[in-house]
């Protein structure tokens, strides 16, 4: 039973007081003096609720990226930004790079210049966000490998594929 205001019953207090934990920290029973504490390091060293969050410190983000995924992630991002929300869309890795570089992919293959290397980091990029690619018409044109991209679809939301990105929209500093 509980008296005049004590919310807690008397053997709910003699539980508390039978386990609660010893005052100096110790968390085994010993006849033996506490450890020795440093001045220094308690000075040093921020309280548990000051410190920030924890450093990515997983085996999976031990990696070493390649610089060109990265950045063409980076742009895949931003095109899929600048699409509208209202409608569903239909986008394929030419379209990515020929908006980011202003290089038409016709005049590069006329030429035996195909950008492949820059076209599949986009396609893994698409891959990731979208799943499995598939083949379509755009405007009369065949387009082979065309991804769908769902209206109200936000890249924000997303996470990135490349761990480099990954720690920047985790800290939400990334931009697209």
């Amino acid at each position: 039973m509980t008296t005049d205001g004590d919310l807690l019953s008397q053997v709910e207090k003699q539980l508390k007081d039978r386990f609660a934990l010893d005052p100096t920290g110790a968390r085994l029973p010993s006849n033996t003096r506490p450890a020795d504490t440093s001045e220094r390091v308690a000075q040093l060293v921020l309280r548990d609720e000051d410190r920030p969050r924890m450093p990515f410190t997983k085996d999976k983000y031990i990696i070493r990226e390649d610089p060109h995924k990265v950045q063409w992630e980076r742009e895949t991002r931003k095109f899929l930004r600048n699409l509208s929300l209202e409608t569903g869309h239909r986008v394929s890795a030419t379209m990515i790079f020929e908006w980011a570089t202003g290089l038409q992919v016709a005049d590069l293959s006329a030429a035996n210049e195909l950008p492949n290397r820059e076209l599949r980091r986009i396609n893994e990029a698409l891959r990731f966000y979208f799943g499995k690619s598939y083949s379509t018409y755009i405007m009369g044109r065949k387009v082979p490998n065309c991804y769908r991209v769902p209206a109200q679809w936000r890249v924000k939301r997303h996470r990135p594929m490349t761990m480099t990105l990954y720690a920047e929209w985790s800290e939400g500093v990334l931009n697209p």
